[in-house]
């Protein structure tokens, strides 16, 4: 019997599909751990969605319910979702346990309207003072049953705001791990990707916008000419500046790939040499929010889950994850020499690369989905279920 068999679980989720953000990734790999864990699990969507393209775009391999509501674009499509969203789950009360969620209109409503039992699933801080009061309102109800963060980071700046809820969970973000399992041979993957056999690869992947620190490798690849740079991820309007940059530095050495589907990022970096995360001081999300207090990027995780040497920057929610010297080598942030020195010193030593790669291969059986699931259900709902 497996672990949570018998629990009934509604995950609302809000962000648009099929796009190259995060975010759509990381309900839909929250859905599947639940499937796994033998919860009985429902997604309720925005949109008319068609469910086998769906789980075929995200690589979903056990299916789950899923459940969408209609809606138009526009500014109203978020908060609008968030309401219906409610209605749905408050006509479903018997039909499930708890409701999880990072939809901030949903929890309210839920909460202080509905009396839906729920857990309130917490990505960012409040984004203005009307997101904050709405919170700080919903933080306080019965029906919250609790809220979870994915940093350290981001639980201590709802502390200072006193809205944790009751039983507050830190549960950072996760990997896949089936993607990452098994052998793999390095040549096959370079080959069927395109890229260079004998080359060193050092590849950084994710979002490219300011504040992530891809100037630091364009100057790394203009000093490393004998290293292949790759840049995979980003949608063609942020990486139109790094395309700039290479042309004008002239180099052959510096290959943007731009965005992938998901099941093609394990590839990418199994087939690297080095994995980095050069982000500066004041590295941003989306909506320029400056986030290094608290952002869990997935791709820390698949990193370490690819066990590979990872050269990173010294922001704080990084470092809740990664132990300089022992499954990383770490330097800080926006200074490109210390940075390049590091990229040298992990191609140089064989000891090195090793000690940290299964260092970080090692710790990363404690980030997977399934665990992250574990650790809101038993952390966040005590002994609600």
């Amino acid at each position: 019997m497996k672990k949570y068999e018998g629990l009934r679980v509604l995950y609302v989720g809000s962000h648009p599909l099929f796009t190259e953000g995060a975010s759509a990734v990381h309900m839909m790999k929250m859905c599947q751990a639940m499937a796994n864990l033998g919860i009985d699990v429902e997604c309720v969507l925005p949109g008319r969605v068609n469910k086998e393209r769906l789980f075929s775009y995200y690589d979903i391999k056990t299916p789950f319910r899923v459940a969408s509501i209609a809606l138009s674009g526009g500014l109203a499509r978020r908060p609008l979702h968030g309401f219906l969203s409610s209605l749905y789950a408050c006509g479903k009360k018997e039909e499930f346990d708890l409701v999880i969620t990072r939809d901030l209109v949903f929890a309210w409503f839920a909460t202080k309207v509905f009396g839906v039992p729920t857990v309130y699933d917490a990505h960012h801080p409040p984004v203005n003072w009307a997101a904050e009061r709405t919170i700080a309102s919903f933080s306080r109800s019965k029906s919250l049953l609790g809220m979870s963060f994915n940093s350290r980071g981001l639980h201590d700046i709802y502390f200072c705001l006193g809205m944790t809820g009751q039983n507050p969970v830190v549960a950072p973000n996760g990997f896949e791990q089936e993607a990452f399992e098994g052998e793999h041979d390095i040549s096959s993957l370079r080959e069927r990707l395109g890229l260079p056999i004998e080359k060193k690869i050092v590849c950084y992947c994710g979002n490219t916008y300011r504040g992530r620190g891809l100037e630091i490798l364009v100057r790394a690849a203009a000093q490393m000419p004998e290293v292949e740079f790759l840049i995979v991820g980003g949608s063609e309007r942020d990486n139109a500046l790094w395309r700039e940059m290479e042309r004008q530095e002239g180099l052959a050495n510096f290959r943007i790939e731009g965005f992938v589907r998901q099941q093609e990022v394990a590839s990418y970096l199994l087939a690297s040499d080095i994995l980095v995360m050069p982000y500066s001081s004041r590295v941003t999300i989306r909506d320029g929010t400056e986030a290094g207090k608290f952002t869990s990027p997935l791709k820390l995780f698949e990193y370490m889950a690819a066990g590979k040497p990872i050269v990173a920057t010294g922001v704080p929610s990084v470092l809740e994850i990664l132990r300089p010297g022992e499954n990383s080598v770490v330097t800080p942030p926006d200074n490109a020499v210390e940075f390049i020195r590091a990229l040298e010193l992990v191609l140089a030593d064989p000891e090195l690369c090793a000690r940290i790669s299964e260092g970080a291969r090692s710790d990363a059986a404690e980030y997977t989905w399934e665990k992250r699931v574990e650790s809101i259900i038993s952390g966040a709902c005590g002994s609600s279920v």
